[in-house]
């Protein structure tokens, strides 16, 4: 441990490069991923602009509470679609504004990524997934 501090107290200008390239790298990626949503933020936009909450998760994990009136996609099928190449369940609300939403916030991430590069609209994702959502408080419905 000594040795490492003393690396540290030593190497204090690369060590603070890293942290510099490390934190943009890690903000690139979250903006890459479309806009991240709040819960309070999430309810606003549903109930203003009537978007589609699509719940990524898998059937068990919906069925034992979701967001009212999120579409159940598990991410295993999308994954399977794109990977064909082929339409995918999401292109069918077109114009729509699309919430995705995930366990913690990963999967959404990355479909988020994918369909941006794609041509999707208007593509949002809860920031933390459900996990933020139960966190404050939110109501789920089973």
């Amino acid at each position: 441990m000594q040795k490492f501090l003393i690396f540290v107290s030593e190497q204090w200008f690369l060590i603070t490069l890293l942290a510099a390239a490390v934190a943009l790298l890690a903000w690139l990626e979250n903006r890459r991923a479309g806009k991240s949503l709040s819960p309070h933020a999430l309810t606003t936009m549903v109930n203003r602009d009537a978007a589609v909450v699509i719940d990524l998760r898998d059937k068990a994990d919906f069925d034992n509470g979701h967001i009212v009136d999120a579409v159940n996609l598990p991410f295993s099928k999308w994954q399977l679609q794109h990977n064909a190449g082929g339409k995918t369940d999401l292109q069918q609300y077109g114009d729509k504004s699309l919430v995705l939403v995930c366990k913690m916030g990963q999967q959404s991430s990355y479909v988020a990524k994918r369909i941006q590069t794609e041509g999707a609209p208007e593509v949002y994702r809860l920031a933390g997934g459900l996990m933020e959502w139960q966190g404050a408080q939110m109501p789920l419905v089973k």
